[in-house]
C-alpha cells in the first residue's frame, strides 16, 4: 500500500484536504497491519491460518502434534475473548476517526454548512 508521504512528513504545513487524506491513509494502512496480524491465509485455496498471525498461534494452541482439536481452557478462551474484543475496540476507533474525517472532508469541501446544517450525523456539529 503507498503511503501519502513515502520520505517521511514534508515540509511546510500540509492543507486540510491532504491531511485528510494523510490521516485516512495511516487508518488504512493501520487496518491492513491488524488484519495481517489477526489472520493470514496459508494460500488462496487453503484457509487455514498461517504463522505469524495471532489465529494461527491460538490453533497451534489448541491442537496436538497429531492434529487434534484439544480441550479450550478457561485461560485460553478469556485470552481469545480479550484479543477479540481489542481488535473490535479499534475498528470501532477507526471508525470513528473515518466518520470524522468524512464530515470534515464535508465541510472544508462545502458539502457540509456546519454547524448550521442538520442533515449531517457528525457529532461535533449537532445542536
Amino acid at each position: 500500500m503507498p503511503y501519502p508521504f513515502p520520505n517521511g512528513v514534508p515540509e511546510g504545513t500540509l492543507t486540510q484536504l491532504k491531511s485528510i487524506d494523510a490521516v485516512a491513509e495511516a487508518e488504512a494502512g493501520i487496518l491492513s497491519c491488524m488484519s495481517a496480524l489477526l489472520y493470514t491465509p496459508t494460500s488462496t485455496t487453503d484457509p487455514k491460518p498461517k504463522s505469524p498471525s495471532l489465529l494461527a498461534n491460538i490453533n497451534a494452541l489448541l491442537t496436538d502434534d497429531s492434529g487434534n482439536v484439544l480441550p479450550l481452557t478457561s485461560d485460553v478462551a478469556s485470552l481469545i475473548k480479550q484479543i477479540l474484543c481489542a481488535y473490535a475496540c479499534k475498528e470501532v476507533a477507526i471508525a470513528d476517526i473515518v466518520n470524522a474525517l468524512a464530515c470534515k472532508l464535508g465541510i472544508t469541501t462545502g458539502v457540509i454548512s456546519a454547524p448550521d446544517d442538520d442533515t449531517c450525523d457528525c457529532c461535533f456539529i449537532r445542536k
